[in-house]
């Protein structure tokens, strides 16, 4: 691994620190908005058991749209991790290799 190419990991896991975060703020954003739109969706149901307001809950649109919403951004968040993971293991890589030539094993 080139010092450009260590260089261009580190500036990946720079410039990712903040859409990384933000994408996982919106996951977790968007697990409490899919609670509150199933319990709206609850006050609206009349009749039936609590399984079958639930289930009807669960069925609405707009719990439908934001369980979409939910799983792109639990996509994204994770498409971002495992990048970040990646290119952390390559930097460890590169460190391990220099340490071992500094020594003089390689």
């Amino acid at each position: 691994m080139s010092n450009q190419t260590i260089d261009e990991c580190i500036d990946f896991l720079v410039a990712s620190d903040i859409p990384y975060a933000e994408a996982k703020g919106k996951v977790k954003y968007l697990d409490k908005k899919l609670k509150v739109i199933k319990a709206q969706q609850l006050l609206k149901v009349g009749q039936g058991s609590v399984a079958e307001k639930q289930a009807i809950a669960e069925a609405s649109d707009e719990h439908i749209e934001a369980l979409e919403e939910y799983k792109d951004s639990v996509l994204d968040m994770e498409t971002l991790g495992t990048q970040r993971e990646t290119i952390n293991i390559r930097v460890e890589i590169w460190r391990t290799r220099s340490a071992d030539r500094r020594k003089g094993n390689i």
